[in-house]
């Protein structure tokens, strides 16, 4: 059970209704806490939402460290064929190695559409790769404050859990080496959503998945202050309603993009 103020949940999150479906990913060491705000957001725009704790998240960091990248593979081919079977078509929207997981999908099967929010294939300001061999043989678990040092607030709460086990930032290394190979994969339509301001993912991620996708219908969106975590940012409206255009231009069996295109009323 997460503490108070705590950003991490271990909620399963199944809302909405409807034909067409939305299967949202978080990412590493992260929870469906910050995909609860779209979750809503689409649910009342009468989508089918679904978002669930990959392997080892929204528990311990031990747990996690006990994870391999082909646990989350297999769980989110289980859950979103699931989905698609459930209804008439599915979109993925994933965050961060979220994102990878998500293009991962597209890669395999018939989405209508993928949604990639600040990917991180490739290492840029967080130098996982050399740091991990360096680190391996001497910690567990690395504390995010000592990964972020002097570009996040003390006070500032970290999302998930707030340390990343070294095991699994080697399982990260080799998904996302598998996930690059697959980019020329996906055809499904594509939007990457990524901003300047993000110290995890350098945007260069996101351009480097916009020019290794086979897919003719793409388009990047940059934001500028919302930070890594997009869904849950100083930005989220207007994040939650880029992704719900998105959606609506390629619904399928709809004249036109504004009879499904949802609006954001504040709660």
């Amino acid at each position: 059970m997460a503490e108070p103020g705590s950003k991490i949940s271990d909620r399963v999150i199944m809302t909405g209704s409807g034909p067409i479906g939305c299967y949202l990913i978080h990412g590493l060491t992260g929870s469906t806490y910050e995909l609860q705000g779209l979750a809503d957001y689409l649910a009342q725009a009468g989508y089918r939402v679904q978002a669930r704790p990959l392997p080892g998240h929204g528990t311990t960091v031990e747990e996690l460290q006990l994870v391999r990248a082909d646990d989350w593979l297999v769980d989110i081919e289980f859950h979103f064929t699931e989905m698609l079977l459930d209804g008439e078509a599915a979109f993925v929207i994933g965050l961060s190695m979220g994102a990878g997981l998500a293009l991962h999908l597209a890669a395999l099967l018939p989405v209508a559409g993928v949604v990639a929010i600040s990917p991180f294939l490739r290492p840029g300001t967080v130098r996982f790769p050399w740091l991990l061999p360096l680190a391996a043989p001497f910690i567990d678990t690395i504390p995010k404050s000592r990964i972020y040092k002097g570009r996040n607030p003390a006070d500032h709460p970290y999302y998930g859990y707030d340390r990343y086990p070294i095991r699994t930032l080697r399982e990260l290394v080799l998904l996302n080496r598998k996930i690059r190979g697959e980019l020329a994969e996906v055809r499904a339509p594509l939007l990457v959503l990524h901003s300047t301001a993000d110290i995890t993912a350098d945007i260069s991620n996101a351009h480097f998945v916009m020019a290794a996708v086979a897919s003719e219908d793409k388009e990047l969106v940059v934001f500028e202050k919302g930070g890594h975590i997009l869904p849950d940012s100083t930005e989220k409206e207007a994040v939650w309603e880029t992704i719900g255009r998105f959606i609506a231009a390629h619904l399928p069996d709809f004249e036109t993009a504004e009879d499904a295109l949802p609006i954001y009323e504040p709660r």
